[in-house]
C-alpha cells in the first residue's frame, strides 16, 4: 500500500518548482527532490504573480523582476515544504522506528487454527529519493530506495511447535518511476509508471510489481484541491488489479488542513507554531517479508504480508534548516496477516493469522530542506 500511495502523491506542484531560477541553496534542493517525487498539491493561487510591468525606467523594471523572483521563489517553497509535511514518502531521505505493543494471536493453517501466543512486532524503515533524469516537460525519472527491518516475537505458545519464535527479516526495494504531466480533456492529467523491485534475506528477486497510473486535477482553488484517477497493477501477488485513487485537500479555519487520501490516509493537521506541527488521523500501513522452508507441508518460498491501521495523533518538530523530528502514538489494528507461496496470489495463503488492536509509537527523522 506504500507503493500505491506514493504513486498517488502526484506532481502537481512541477509546473511551480521545474522552472525555478536563482532560488537559494536550500530552496533549490527542495524544488529538485520535489519535482522529482511529486506532491498532491499547488499554490493556493496561481495568480500570485507581481502585476506586469508599464513603461517604467529600466532600474525600476530591474528591480521588479527581482521582486517576482522572490516572490515566486517564496511561493514556491511554501508548496515543497507543505508538501514535505504532508507526505514523508516523498522527503529526500528518512529513517523510522515503530514499536507496536504485545496482542494476542491466532494463527490458523488452511483453515484449522493450529497456534495461540502472544505476538510483538517493532519496525525500522529508511528510505532515500534519488533523482535519475529530468526532460522538463517531457517527464522525468525517479529512484527511491529502502530498507525495511522486522523483528517478530511470538511468546506463550500454545498448540503447535514454532521452532523459531522470534525471527528477524529484511526487505530492501528499488523503486524506478517515469512521470510526466499532460492536459486531456481540458484538464490537467498526471501519469506515471513504475517498476518495484524487492529482495529478502535470502538475495534475488523475490517480489516486482508494474505499476501505471493516472489522475485529473478536478478542482483547484484559495482552499481545495480534488484529483480522482485510478492505478493498474501488475504484479503475480496481486487479487485486485485496479484500484481507484482520489485526493481532496481541504484548507480550514484556523489553520487546520483536512487531507484525504484514499487508499492511503485521512487526517487532520494544524500549524502550532512556525517550527511544529500536530494532526490526527488514520493511515493504512502495509509491509511484505520473504521467508524460506524445509518443511513439505508448505512452498519452500513464500511472503508473509501484513496490512494494518495506525490511528492516533502526531507531532513534527522542526529541529534545523534540515531536519524534521516526528513522534506518534495511537492504536494499531491489524486488518491482514497472511502468508502464501512466493509468486502465488496472496488469497491463496496457507497461513491467515488474526490479532488484537494494540498500542504503537512511532519515532522518525526525516530531511526536509526548509
Amino acid at each position: 500500500m506504500k507503493l500505491i500511495a506514493s504513486s498517488l502523491i502526484c506532481m502537481l506542484v512541477w509546473p511551480v518548482v521545474s522552472n525555478a531560477q536563482d532560488t537559494p541553496a536550500r530552496g533549490r534542493l527542495a524544488a529538485l527532490f520535489v519535482a522529482t517525487r511529486g506532491v498532491d498539491s499547488l499554490p493556493a493561487d496561481p495568480k500570485m504573480n507581481v502585476p506586469a510591468q508599464d513603461s517604467k525606467a529600466p532600474k525600476d523594471r530591474r528591480i521588479d523582476s527581482l521582486t517576482r523572483i522572490r516572490m515566486a521563489d517564496s511561493v514556491k517553497k511554501a508548496v515543497i515544504v507543505d508538501a514535505l509535511l504532508k507526505n514523508p514518502n516523498l522527503r529526500p531521505a528518512m529513517i523510522s522506528t515503530t514499536f507496536i505493543g504485545r496482542g494476542q494471536l491466532e494463527g490458523n493453517f488452511r483453515g484449522q487454527n493450529i497456534l495461540s501466543g502472544n505476538f510483538v512486532q517493532r519496525r525500522t524503515d529508511a528510505l532515500l529519493n534519488l533523482p535519475v533524469k529530468n526532460w522538463g516537460k517531457n517527464g522525468m525519472v525517479t529512484a527511491t530506495v529502502y530498507y525495511v527491518r522486522t523483528n517478530y516475537e511470538l511468546s506463550d505458545i500454545k498448540g503447535a511447535e514454532v521452532k523459531d519464535a522470534n525471527p528477524s527479516k529484511n526487505t530492501v526495494g528499488l523503486t524506478t518511476t517515469y512521470r510526466r504531466i499532460d492536459s486531456l480533456f481540458g484538464r490537467m492529467f498526471i501519469s506515471s509508471a513504475r517498476l518495484i523491485l524487492m529482495t529478502g534475506d535470502g538475495g534475488g528477486v523475490n517480489k516486482y510489481t508494474v505499476m501505471v497510473n493516472g489522475m485529473f486535477l478536478l478542482k483547484k482553488t484559495a482552499t481545495t484541491t480534488f484529483m480522482l484517477g485510478a492505478q493498474v497493477i501488475y504484479d503475480p501477488t496481486v487479487n485486485m488489479p485496479v484500484v481507484p485513487l482520489m485526493v481532496y485537500q481541504k484548507n480550514l479555519p484556523n489553520g487546520f488542513d483536512l487531507n484525504i487520501t484514499i487508499p492511503q490516509q485521512l487526517t487532520l493537521r494544524k500549524t502550532v507554531s512556525k517550527n511544529m506541527w500536530a494532526s490526527f488521523g488514520t493511515t493504512l500501513v502495509s509491509s511484505v517479508s520473504f521467508f524460506n522452508f524445509t518443511s513439505p507441508y508448505v512452498p519452500r518460498n513464500s511472503n508473509f504480508n501484513s496490512l494494518d491501521l495506525k490511528t492516533g495523533p502526531s507531532v513534527d518538530y522542526k529541529l534545523n534548516k534540515l531536519l524534521l523530528l516526528g513522534v506518534s502514538a495511537g492504536l494499531w489494528t491489524p486488518v491482514m496477516y497472511r502468508q502464501y507461496g512466493r509468486w502465488e496470489k496472496s488469497n491463496h495463503y496457507f497461513f491467515d493469522g488474526k490479532v488484537d488492536s494494540t498500542p504503537y509509537i512511532n519515532v522518525n527523522l526525516s530531511v526536509i530542506p526548509f
